[in-house]
């Protein structure tokens, strides 16, 4: 199987009996609160007086320089991270469930996991992350299971820093209960499908957050698997790689019954008619879409909310950050907003405003690749590069980068190519780093690939040689029998304790 960077255990792949798959599940685990500082800058305020603090010392070591000591103020609801904005408070705390040291257990057991119940209690307790868990084993089980830690919240919110002086905002010192997060065992569907989306509806259990993404990927799965039975390992990964857009679906016909008056409105439209929905690297339409939604989703952003409009764009405001969870959902923003087409947002109608955004995103095309739509296909105007962390500055990203690729998809297809709805030729920045198709008990039957290699090293013969197989679709089999691991061995690595340890 394979591994989280970072994160101990086996977060993908199977055992002689069980198999498992993982997904970002986006629960909130991390509220921020306001601070009162104390006259004394030991304390904070909590109701109506000033309770003390535990304070830390640290220092920062700098070459060349003497260490900076920093004096951190440990509040009740947890350490001080950063000044606050102009306002009546001094600083902002944070609270998270990961923050205190605890035992880890969740990947680390999974190898031993031979039931699904044994692989839901495995994760009792696990605060590492959140993770869309899913579970199959060879007596035809399957499963799913929503993992890490929430707090239980006194109100239904946690997007914005509460006053952490008032009690009543305050999250409660345990975490919602295991036993109350999501979980699903053998469905009548007979599947189970996540794509980093909303895992239960509101009125269904605790509050958990609301950083999903649209359900767009989600749908899409669920309609494919609804449409046969006699799924194969080899299916199981051209479905990963499907590209059809059901936004695009969802607002075809407001944006084909807009007025197309101009050279390029008709142009859009009639490359946008003809069009199947495929966000295929071939595509010019599929250029043309893209474009558009960029454009009308900027415009919508600035006419409803004109003074955060860049900040709802998801733009850059910490470089610590690199972006804001506002713009994960645009996409269904931008269809519900043209299937009621509110009054008063523009100062023209609705059709005409979708006819000048089409415009305006065919001009450029026109401006930025080319005056002839043969030059607009989707994998030309937007290109995969995979960006080393030692590869963002020149000379090095010619050693460590790998690209440019042309690449199909977009934020809301199952085979996902994810980049600022501001910049929709920009380099995507998530992708599936890791595809995995498994027959269930017929473990010597499987596919994995890596958008790369197994190497960091990029001297080694493995940085990049599984990146022609992820490109083209395809992946390799991982063997899993001595006899097959025998036969596929082209070389052995053998690790000899030294002499006198240390």
């Amino acid at each position: 199987g394979a591994s989280l960077i970072g994160a101990p255990g086996i977060a993908v792949g199977h055992n002689e009996v069980a198999a498992w798959g993982v997904t970002a599940g986006l629960i909130d685990d991390v509220d921020l609160y306001l601070e009162r500082i104390g006259p004394n800058r030991r304390s904070v305020q909590e109701g109506d007086a000033f309770v003390p603090c535990r304070v830390r010392q640290e220092f920062i070591q700098v070459r060349g320089g003497p260490p900076i000591e920093e004096k951190v103020l440990i509040t009740p609801r947890g350490p001080i991270i950063g000044p606050a904005l102009e306002g009546e408070f001094d600083a902002i705390s944070m609270s998270a469930t990961w923050l205190p040291a605890r035992p880890v257990r969740g990947f680390l057991k999974l190898h031993r996991a031979r039931t699904f119940e044994e692989f839901h209690e495995a994760f009792d307790g696990w605060t590492l992350g959140s993770y869309n868990l899913v579970f199959a084993d060879t007596a035809g089980n399957i499963g799913w299971q929503l993992t890490g830690e929430t707090p239980q919240r006194s109100e239904r919110w946690s997007t914005l820093p509460a006053p952490g002086w008032d009690p009543r905002l305050n999250a409660l010192a345990e975490p919602v209960p295991f036993e109350q997060m999501p979980h699903l065992a053998n469905p009548e569907s007979g599947y189970i499908a996540t794509a980093n989306n909303k895992p239960v509806q509101d009125a269904d259990g605790p509050y958990l957050g609301d950083n999903w993404l649209d359900g767009y990927r989600l749908m899409r799965i669920v309609e494919m698997l609804g449409e046969r039975d006699d799924w194969r390992v080899d299916d199981m990964l051209r479905l990963q790689l499907d590209q059809l857009s059901i936004p695009w679906r969802e607002m075809r016909e407001a944006v084909l019954s807009a007025p197309a008056g101009t050279k390029d409105q008709r142009l859009g439209h009639d490359l946008l008619a003809a069009w199947d929905g495929v966000l295929s690297p071939d595509s010019p339409a599929a250029a043309v879409y893209e474009f558009l939604v960029s454009e009308l989703t900027t415009r919508i952003e600035q006419a409803a909310a004109p003074r955060c409009a860049s900040a709802t764009a998801g733009r850059v405001v910490d470089p610590l950050a690199g972006g804001g969870w506002f713009d994960h959902r645009a996409t269904s923003r931008l269809v519900d907003a043209l299937r009621r087409q509110p009054r008063g947002w523009f100062g023209r109608p609705w059709p005409e405003e979708v006819a000048d955004a089409l415009g305006a995103a065919v001009a450029r095309l026109r401006r930025e690749h080319g005056p002839r739509p043969e030059g607009w296909r989707w994998g030309e105007v937007r290109q995969l590069t995979f960006v080393h962390p030692l590869g963002a500055r020149e000379p090095f990203s010619s050693l460590f980068n790998l690209g440019h690729f042309p690449c199909g998809g977009d934020t809301e297809t199952v085979n996902q190519a994810k980049v600022w709805h501001e910049e929709p030729a920009g380099n995507p920045y998530a992708v599936a780093g890791l595809r995995m198709a498994l027959d269930v008990g017929n473990w010597d039957d499987n596919r994995f690939v890596l958008a790369g290699g197994q190497s960091g090293n990029p001297f080694s013969p493995h940085y990049d040689d599984q990146l022609r197989l992820w490109l083209e679709g395809q992946a390799m089999v991982m063997p899993w029998s001595e006899e097959r691991v025998q036969e596929a061995t082209e070389a052995t690595l053998v690790l000899v304790p030294g002499e006198g340890g240390g």
